[in-house]
């Protein structure tokens, strides 16, 4: 009888194993799902990270070719926004113009439908305005209109407020920077 008894417990036992288990595979699962989500969230912010400092440098870029250019610094303003071709050439003469554009080639190889605006604030103080569809932030759909001016009003950015500014509307990330002249 001893040896029934053994017998039928050992086997409960190890019914009771496997129950356990199967509940900590479960468990488990649960566990590779949310650190799948947590991967692809970190790739998504990795990754508009890496764009939003591609404009970061492009704005710069504009700015340094604007100082280097001083007594034609009107003929880089555009407050409305415009696109290049990736693959375009540059065909304008003038170093105001042929910088411009070569700004704006840069920005439509380097960000997704990328769009670029230089505007006046006052006598002494630019913006450069860089628009980029994000899919992974953005919700809407890509619009072309726009204007640099609105875009410091709508992001805050002016020297008063360190001169920079960014965030999105729906349709694009945008990034704005200020600086005087």
């Amino acid at each position: 009888m001893t040896m029934t008894m053994n017998h039928l417990a050992s086997r409960r036992i190890s019914g009771f194993t496997l129950l356990e288990v199967l509940i900590a595979l479960v468990i488990f699962s649960f566990g590779m799902l949310g650190l799948a989500a947590l991967q692809t969230f970190s790739i998504r912010t990795n990754q508009s990270a890496n764009m939003r400092s591609q404009a970061v440098v492009l704005a710069n870029m504009a700015l340094d070719n604007m100082r280097a250019n001083r007594s034609n610094l009107v003929s880089y303003y555009a407050d409305g926004y415009a696109s290049f071709s990736c693959t375009g050439t540059p065909t304008n003469s003038s170093i105001a113009a042929r910088d411009r554009e070569v700004w704006l080639q840069q920005l439509a190889c380097q960000l997704p439908e990328a769009r670029g605006a230089i505007a006046p604030i006052n006598a002494n103080e630019v913006a450069v305005c860089i628009r980029w569809g994000d899919s992974r932030w953005v919700t809407g759909g890509a619009a072309a209109g726009g204007s640099c001016l609105a875009d410091v009003a709508t992001y805050q950015a002016g020297e008063a407020l360190n001169g920079t500014g960014s965030g999105s509307d729906g349709a694009y990330t945008v990034f704005v920077t200020t600086t005087r002249f």
